[in-house]
């Protein structure tokens, strides 16, 4: 059995600690603005042929988000076996585990598939979708659904990938696919028609298909996802390497217990703030369109200021996993206070100059004064106080490096049931402070949970 020390745990690692982290982080943060950015490609593609057909994939959202927070919960647990097997050195039992995501994906993919198949007429009706959306709606769900599989197996090899040290390729891979998402959407969505240039014309194809061309091209992007991950798989020089015909796909019952054991917490956490997420947009579509618009272009600016949080996140996951599984709970230390350290300085100086630019920043997305003038509000308070959302997320990637996935959860649970539906109706109802008292009352919930992770963190408990 071959066994080797992992180069993030070198010497010369250690050495140079930062640059360590920073070569790891910089290719995952930005993977996720590009996957940030494709969305919001698709969101303003689909937006332009119509009202119906962006009510069509809205409809849906809810139950997108459902559908990943199980891929994300399998994509965690594999994170955790994958650094900790890397960590050991022990590279014949990370290609095991490789193996044994693939099967364990390719079910839960299926089992998704075929979930969707079943719900997706019905779907748009029991949310209460408007009569012109709901053919349009069942439409999209039921494609999106072909290309589950590929999308399950595509995220959790990605996080296999960062979890064994190799960042790079799960970024090449999205670079590309995106790519091919966005090309697909300009020709699958639109009709065909003649463009000009310069007093030039050119006839350019196009499917027309509408909403239904938007999950076409999804759907085929995460097929070439999956193949070019397959690639690297196959090709690359990692410890994950496998060959695919000749790997054992026999899933161990030990590590479907590891997998419960770190998943099912996981997934808990995702359903408790999704549920948060939609009992919060009720109690703000309340106060009325302004506002509810002015919430929502807060929430999509703010979700681009976090992507460097998350980035550090995974590469948190990976160097404590695999500090841990080396029995290294020194190293497991050292990463985990220098990444709250950097991440922090990062996000910190991301946010300032949003919080500065608030006003301009929403002026891009809309004309409406009012929404502009609550929206800058909104922001500004969102940017200013972003830094205790992203040190928990800072935090949640040391926990699940450790396993430590039962004190995130709890920490969720207090935080969005017990402290943010709370204050944000007190904000609303009794004090009257508008869409602006909803974002000082999440900061408040955001800065009491970075509170117990900084408690959690210094206390060395998530170390096991």
């Amino acid at each position: 059995m071959s066994k080797q020390t992992p180069d993030i745990l070198s010497a010369q690692a250690q050495k140079h600690i930062n640059l360590t982290i920073l070569k790891l982080a910089w290719p995952a943060i930005l993977e996720q603005f590009l996957i940030c950015m494709a969305s919001l490609a698709d969101t303003a593609m689909v937006g332009s042929i119509g009202a119906s057909a962006t009510a069509a994939v809205a409809v849906n959202i809810s139950s997108i988000w459902l559908i990943n927070g199980f891929i994300t919960s399998l994509s965690v647990g594999f994170s955790y076996l994958i650094s900790h097997a890397v960590g050991s050195g022990d590279e014949a039992r990370s290609r095991q585990i490789t193996a044994q995501g693939l099967v364990c994906s390719a079910i839960l993919g299926l089992l998704l598939a075929l979930g969707v198949e079943l719900v997706c007429h019905p779907l748009p009706i029991w949310l209460g979708a408007a009569p012109e959306v709901i053919p349009q709606a069942q439409r999209y769900m039921q494609i999106i659904g072909y290309g589950l599989t590929a999308q399950t197996l595509s995220v959790v090899l990605s996080a296999i990938f960062r979890s064994a040290g190799n960042t790079r390729i799960p970024l090449a891979a999205n670079l590309t696919s995106n790519a091919a998402n966005i090309i697909g959407n300009f020709f699958l969505i639109y009709p065909a028609r003649t463009l000009s240039f310069g007093g030039h014309t050119i006839s350019v194809f196009g499917a027309g298909l509408g909403v239904a061309g938007a999950a076409c091209s999804t759907m085929l992007s995460q097929i070439f996802l999956l193949v070019i991950l397959l690639v690297f798989l196959t090709t690359a020089k990692t410890p994950v390497r496998l060959n695919l015909l000749r790997a054992g796909y026999r899933i161990e019952k030990q590590v479907l217990r590891q997998l419960f054991h770190i998943s099912i917490p996981v997934l808990l956490e995702r359903l408790t703030l999704t549920s948060g997420q939609v009992a919060l947009t009720a109690m703000i579509s309340g106060l009325g369109t302004i506002s509810l618009a002015a919430h929502y272009l807060t929430n999509q600016t703010e979700g681009l200021l976090y992507l460097p949080a998350y980035g550090f996140a995974y590469t948190a996951t990976a160097l404590v996993g695999q500090a841990l599984g080396a029995g290294r709970k020194d190293f497991a230390d050292r990463f985990a206070f220098r990444i709250c350290w950097i991440g922090s300085a990062v996000i910190i100086a991301a946010c300032v100059p949003v919080a500065m630019f608030s006003r301009p920043i929403i002026s891009l997305f809309s004309r409406e004064p009012g929404v502009i003038a609550l929206g800058s509000q909104t922001l500004f308070i969102a940017a200013a106080t972003e830094i205790f959302f992203s040190f928990t997320v800072l935090a949640g990637g040391i926990s699940l490096g450790s396993c430590d996935v039962r004190f995130s959860l709890l920490v969720s649970i207090i935080g969005m049931w017990g402290l943010r539906i709370g204050l944000v109706w007190l904000a609303i109802h009794p004090l009257g402070l508008g869409v602006a008292g909803v974002w000082l009352a999440i900061a408040a919930d955001c800065f009491i949970r970075m509170v117990l992770c900084i408690w959690r963190i210094k206390s060395r408990k998530w170390r096991k």
